[in-house]
């Protein structure tokens, strides 16, 4: 083995990467794919634990090498049964968020620490953008996660909708997805992961062209140009017209729907008149909408829909749209709901 002054992180590295090293090593590749079930599928840490590896590479392993992921700084519990865990890293802090809706166990999973992208509704937004979160960082949020719960029951589904704009961390999310859906990780279906996206349109066909099998929710917000230029300043540089296209595109080459979200706001973009410009635009598009009521955060200005404006929205809505929801909420009582996420400690 190769000495280090600081020792190499094995954590983050893919089975082919895990393989490459150990080969460099005068190991066999089918040495890397141990490994990586190890890392990756038993969660585990410490290369002496790795019974199947013989006793004098588990010693030149640990004399070179690590296995080190993050843990949550801190879990906070909802009422409703939701877990936000939040990560401190040398260089700020990130959060995910555990949702319980049986038999799902769905993780929503951060890809950036902050967001550069300002939408004006949005929590994280107000944070500023640092960086990229790296591979060890987005796969050790689902480990983390599978630690929180019992045995048997681990995460079902992963939802890229924490904090970040994902297609921005487009290198680290493809390779992270792989690890996740590996089998020999945490083997969850690509077909259960959802990445979504504010709208950059020349990232939505480049995921299409991936080979990911992933699922695309764009967070659309709202079919007026005007306005929602005013909400997210990306729309100044892709027009709903270009993610029209983009999400045609990613349509017929995936041959699966595209999720638009709606994030409704009290006299912002809650009538019917918005509901039939909504219509417009997603004529002859694969797809459904999701609903989702804004949740209220500190020094946001937006307020929660009415109600009956929201069954409004919907039915109006319903059977013109493919398929219509209204997502729960879940987790709003401790700022892990749509939009809160902004590293707020308890």
């Amino acid at each position: 083995m190769i000495v280090n002054d600081e020792k190499p992180n094995l954590f983050g590295l893919n089975e082919d990467e895990l393989s490459d090293v150990l080969e460099r090593n005068g190991q066999p590749r089918f040495r890397g794919r141990q490994l990586s079930r190890w890392i990756y599928l038993q969660r585990e840490t410490d290369f002496q634990v790795m019974s199947n590896l013989p006793t004098g590479l588990r010693d030149r392993l640990s004399a070179n090498f690590i296995v080190d992921r993050i843990a949550p700084e801190q879990v906070v519990n909802s009422a409703d049964g939701t877990k936000k865990m939040l990560f401190r890293v040398e260089d700020g802090a990130f959060e995910s968020v555990i949702l319980f809706d049986i038999p799902r166990r769905t993780l929503c999973i951060s890809s950036q620490i902050g967001c550069a992208l300002g939408c004006k509704f949005c929590a994280t937004g107000t944070m500023g953008y640092t960086r990229n979160l790296s591979v060890s960082e987005i796969v050790g949020q689902v480990l983390a996660a599978n630690d929180l719960i019992d045995p048997g029951d681990g995460i079902t589904n992963i939802v890229f909708m924490g904090m970040g704009e994902a297609l921005l961390n487009f290198e680290n999310i493809v390779t992270a997805v792989r690890i996740i859906c590996s089998s020999v990780g945490p083997m969850i279906s690509q077909r259960k992961m959802t990445i979504s996206t504010v709208g950059l349109a020349p990232r939505i066909r480049q995921l299409a062209e991936s080979g990911l099998k992933v699922n695309l929710a764009i967070s659309l917000i709202t079919a007026d140009e005007e306005i929602r230029r005013e909400l997210m300043p990306i729309d100044r540089k892709y027009s709903l017209a270009e993610i029209r296209d983009a999400a045609l595109a990613f349509t017929a080459k995936r041959g699966r729907r595209v999720t638009f979200e709606i994030i409704l706001m009290k006299d912002i973009n809650d009538s019917i008149a918005h509901a039939r410009k909504l219509v417009s635009f997603i004529h002859g598009i694969p797809c459904k909408i999701n609903l989702i009521r804004f949740h209220p955060h500190d020094g946001s200005p937006f307020e929660k829909p009415d109600e009956e404006k929201v069954l409004a929205f919907r039915d109006y809505l319903y059977p013109r749209a493919p398929a219509v929801t209204i997502r729960k909420s879940f987790g709003e009582d401790i700022a892990a709901a749509c939009g809160q996420l902004a590293t707020k400690t308890t």
